[in-house]
């Protein structure tokens, strides 16, 4: 594909009509392939399945540290990286899809986590998966009122987010490839990546303004709603 927009164009398509898949890790590949190509062996409206390979030069990821150790998470769509520490404030959810994005994120864990940042981290492989799920696991890994504490990072972009019905603040917060509604300009893969602010340090910056801001965000929210009854 050519630039960040052109491989949302199968979002266009009807819904329930393909299933995307937005892999990262070699080892998704595989369990999330065959998970969709058994929903469209037995339901006829699922005529597309649209693959998005991750990079051949990242490592494997080390899924003893996540907090879904599964093989096969991919199947689910949704499955969980980094789940919420017990006993402390939370400070939100955070989504991501995409290959650079993911594994940037993965590798600034450790720093989040000495700096007390509390958030729940979700790998988004295919939104269709996901909502054939039963109902008390995709609750279990996005309730729905995660959608008022959510952010998104992607090496996607904003005209089309990785999952539906985010929350009025989701924009304000996230980090996608045109953060500043503009083309990428191009050069080699680390160029892209830190153009798109999507490297290690910027990520690590985004995840912890998000975190640093949960009080005010909730808040604000809550303004919003009151309103409504005045």
């Amino acid at each position: 594909h050519f630039g960040i927009f052109s491989p949302q164009v199968w979002k266009l398509f009807p819904r329930g009509q393909v299933i995307t898949l937005s892999f990262w890790d070699y080892n998704d590949v595989a369990s999330g392939y065959f998970a969709a190509a058994e929903i469209a062996a037995r339901d006829p409206e699922v005529g597309v399945i649209v693959l998005e390979v991750a990079r051949p030069d990242f490592p494997v990821a080390d899924r003893t540290k996540f907090a879904d150790k599964d093989p096969k998470a991919a199947a689910k769509g949704f499955y969980l990286i980094r789940d919420f520490a017990p006993d402390k404030p939370k400070h939100g959810y955070v989504v991501v899809q995409g290959s650079s994005s993911t594994v940037n994120l993965v590798s600034v864990l450790p720093t989040l986590e000495q700096e007390g940042i509390n958030v729940k981290v979700v790998s988004v492989i295919s939104e269709e998966l996901f909502q054939r799920q039963p109902e008390k696991y995709r609750n279990s890994v996005l309730p729905p009122e995660s959608s008022y504490d959510l952010m998104v990072v992607s090496t996607g972009t904003r005209r089309m987010w990785p999952l539906q019905g985010m929350g009025p603040l989701t924009d304000d917060y996230s980090l996608v490839s045109d953060w500043d509604n503009n083309w990428l300009t191009g050069g080699s893969e680390s160029d892209v990546i830190s153009e798109a602010h999507l490297d290690p340090e910027s990520i690590f910056s985004g995840i912890k303004r998000f975190a640093l801001d949960h009080d005010t965000r909730i808040s604000q929210q809550r303004a919003y709603l009151s309103s409504l009854n005045e």
